[in-house]
């Protein structure tokens, strides 16, 4: 008995984690590709169906990047996780993909708009996968090589962002949405065939237990307890996502229903916003180093004032091309700051569960944001929201300035 759990042990410590990372990023970068394609025609297919921008909002903040099932969802995956095992999850995530996928075509050839809400609800619950993935990285990577074992991965899914939503706002043109959709389910198919023959379970047997869901209520119920020195960070974020989800989360289709653009003028606006952020994430990860976060947490806001303001006044394509590629450097800036300054202020084994915990704090109070922002919209047509969105974001550069204290040394500092 003791024989075999050795066996296990090293099986799970040894079993050449190189290759779990280079399937991970080669993951990465093939769902990279379907999912910005889909980034870039989504919102343009949701009004294809003739709901109003209001229900797109909803739908934006039921299962989009910042909506109220991603962060609830990584909360469940993270610590289902550390309990049964991390591939699991990564399977599943997957089949949740190809079920919003699905949904998506039935929408498509029903013409029913309401297929799209559970679409969404599959497509915000992929995130229950995040832990999981972050988890395998770091157990497969030796402690020398977390960082670039990250950065690969991390750059395998952000550099299809410079090309495919180009080539799915051309197929959607040309072919229409339906075989972007299908283009999606078949490179998830080949992405979970790769998961399930090659990716290697990092999570011993040993270290495994029975579910007892009794003991997940007190996890919810910590979420909300937010650390003294992390209170004004967490609330000027909060600020930060409900302001952008009221303008810039329904962009893509304000701008279609707006100025009538092509889905591959979309694509073009987000490849010029991902290539931005490509390009200046290195630089500014340097200068974070150099200067801290805070001032980058500011700029960030201040940039993003600029961006709205170019929007609010464009009326030419090529201006909104303009103020896209500027739009890149508001994530550049901010992604990195907030991680960063998170990161520095809390213990190393409480990094994880903090980063986890602001996700979910955001997600909850942010979510209504893109719902109100289309009813914004509905009644009063483009420019307010954009307003909106511009002067929310000086209001969290202000509260920035004034609630957000950085010590010398990188840390969050509470001051009364």
């Amino acid at each position: 008995m003791k024989n075999n759990l050795n066996k296990n042990k090293n099986n799970n410590k040894n079993h050449n984690p190189k290759s779990n990372v280079n399937i991970l990023s080669s993951i990465h970068f093939l769902g990279g590709i379907y999912y910005n394609m889909l980034w870039a025609i989504r919102q343009p297919f949701f009004l294809s169906l003739n709901p109003s921008m209001a229900f797109v909002g909803l739908l934006e903040g039921i299962g989009a990047y910042n909506g109220i099932i991603s962060p609830i969802s990584q909360l469940v995956g993270g610590w289902l996780s550390d309990r049964t095992g991390r591939k699991r999850y990564i399977v599943i995530s997957s089949l949740f993909i190809i079920s919003a996928l699905t949904l998506f075509l039935i929408a498509g050839y029903t013409k029913m708009a309401l297929f799209l809400i559970p679409a969404m609800l599959f497509f915000g619950a992929i995130a229950i996968s995040w832990p999981s993935l972050d988890s395998i990285i770091f157990e497969s990577a030796s402690e020398k090589r977390i960082g670039v074992s990250y950065s690969i991965f991390m750059f395998a899914g952000v550099f299809p962002g410079i090309f495919a939503p180009f080539l799915g706002g051309k197929i959607a043109d040309s072919f229409g949405y339906l075989p972007v959709f299908y283009l999606g389910i078949f490179i998830e198919i080949i992405c979970l065939i790769l998961i399930i023959l090659y990716l290697k379970e990092t999570l011993s047997i040993k270290n495994r237990e029975r579910l007892n869901f009794s003991k997940f209520l007190p996890v919810v119920k910590e979420s909300f307890k937010i650390p003294k020195v992390l209170r004004n960070f967490y609330f000027v974020t909060t600020v930060d996502i409900f302001v952008w989800g009221i303008g810039a989360a329904i962009l893509h289709g304000m701008l279609r229903k707006t100025f009538n653009v092509s889905n591959l003028q979309i694509g073009i606006l987000q490849c010029l916003f991902s290539l931005s952020w490509a390009a200046t994430q290195i630089p500014v990860g340097k200068l974070i180093d150099k200067f801290g976060c805070k001032i980058f947490l500011i700029t960030s806001e201040l940039v993003g004032v600029i961006v709205m303001l170019g929007f609010l006044i464009s009326n030419k394509y090529e201006q909104f091309l303009i103020f896209s590629f500027l739009w890149g450097m508001v994530a550049s800036t901010w992604v990195p700051a907030v991680k960063t300054l998170i990161a520095n202020s809390v213990e190393k084994t409480k990094r994880a569960e903090a980063i986890g915990k602001l996700s979910f704090f955001r997600g909850v109070f942010g979510f209504p944001a893109p719902f109100i922002g289309g009813i914004l919209y509905d009644n009063f047509g483009f420019k307010i929201p954009i307003l909106a969105n511009l002067i929310g974001a000086l209001l969290a550069a202000i509260l920035i300035y004034l609630f957000v204290h950085e010590s010398p040394n990188g840390k969050l500092a509470y001051k009364t």
